[in-house]
């Protein structure tokens, strides 16, 4: 019946040799007939590329196979039939199947919001700094330690400390550790871990009217995550993932003791505060770069010792340090955050 409405004899001219069988259906004379094998498989039966019964034929099959690709239709359905233009007929039905149209379609690209302001205004290293704890390890001697991380939210830069226990207390005192060691942060975030959410407490039961009033001290303003959404410090959780990533690569699965386990973590992170932020060029003589530019300042190289008595000498170079550091921040600006 198909073949009667669509193959007239004003359209009968075909590419490939076709034959009627002795019902009438017109089939593909293949360079096969000569093989004992099933007819169907031999000599196909010739069907139009358009037509609601072919269709639902491959329709039909592409739902008895799973949901199978163009690929693998056209070699089953070859061993019946021979479609003309077979592959772009299977196509057309694959593209209006409505469960292969929804797991092949692609996510859409959201329109990203804009970093907030503490994410790119200038500001001293471990000024604006998010903490997070990742763990537990065991140690030699079977007990556990977590890792405390603590990032720049502007330069990337992190800290790393090894904390015995997830109690308020000891986040305190590995906080004390980084204050003394990196300066005070004016601005923390954090999760809503009850270690975080307690320090944020007693360090708010404080008088900081009369603290502020006597000393130079600044209240620390401590921003927590919103309840069950951890994406919020996604900045600070994709860093956790970078340590973790050494750290599997450089213990595997060897137990360290204490001091062991202190030592690698400061290696971790001088190689993650020595990672370039910016695209390195092959042809660029300068220096890409790195968290710990803005850690450590720019080195200065081939001075002499005695140059250091020479006043006029020292405030040269103290200008030339601060000119680059300005350069430092300029390139910053331009290539990290621009």
């Amino acid at each position: 019946m198909v073949q009667k409405e669509v193959f007239t004899d004003k359209n009968k001219s075909f590419p490939f040799n076709v034959e009627k069988d002795t019902s009438g259906l017109l089939r593909v004379k293949t360079r096969i007939t000569m093989r004992k094998d099933s007819d169907y498989f031999v000599r196909p039966i010739l069907l139009p590329s358009r037509h609601p019964v072919v269709d639902a034929l491959i329709h039909e099959e592409h739902l008895d196979k799973c949901h199978a690709g163009v690929q693998y239709l056209v070699s089953h359905l070859r061993e019946k039939v021979w479609i003309l233009k077979g592959r772009k007929a299977i196509q057309h039905v694959i593209r209006n199947c409505v469960k292969c149209r929804r797991f092949r379609r692609k996510a859409p690209d959201p329109i990203m919001a804009p970093l907030p302001e503490n994410r790119v205004r200038d500001a001293h290293p471990f000024e604006i700094i998010g903490i997070d704890y990742a763990g537990p390890m065991y140690l030699k001697d079977g007990s556990k330690v977590c890792v405390a991380l603590y990032t720049c939210a502007v330069y990337r830069a992190v800290h790393l400390e090894l904390v015995t226990n997830l109690t308020t207390e000891a986040f305190l005192m590995s906080l004390r550790r980084f204050v003394a060691r990196n300066g005070r942060p004016s601005v923390i975030y954090t999760d809503n871990g009850t270690n975080f959410v307690g320090a944020n407490r007693l360090l708010a039961g404080l008088e900081w009217g009369r603290i502020e009033k006597e000393t130079s001290v600044q209240k620390i303003k401590w921003i927590l995550n919103p309840p069950s959404a951890p994406w919020y410090g996604g900045w600070f959780e994709r860093l956790v993932r970078t340590m973790k990533e050494l750290l599997v690569r450089v213990l595997g699965s060897s137990i360290l003791n204490y001091e062991e386990l202190v030592t690698v973590l400061c290696d971790v992170q001088g190689v993650i505060n020595g990672r370039p932020l910016t695209y390195v060029f092959e042809n660029d003589d300068l220096l890409p770069l790195t968290p710990s530019m803005f850690l450590q300042g720019v080195r200065e190289v081939g001075v002499p010792d005695i140059d250091m008595l020479d006043n006029k000498g020292f405030q040269k170079r103290y200008r030339l340090r601060q000119r680059l550091m300005n350069d430092l921040r300029h390139r910053f600006r331009k290539e990290y955050i621009g």
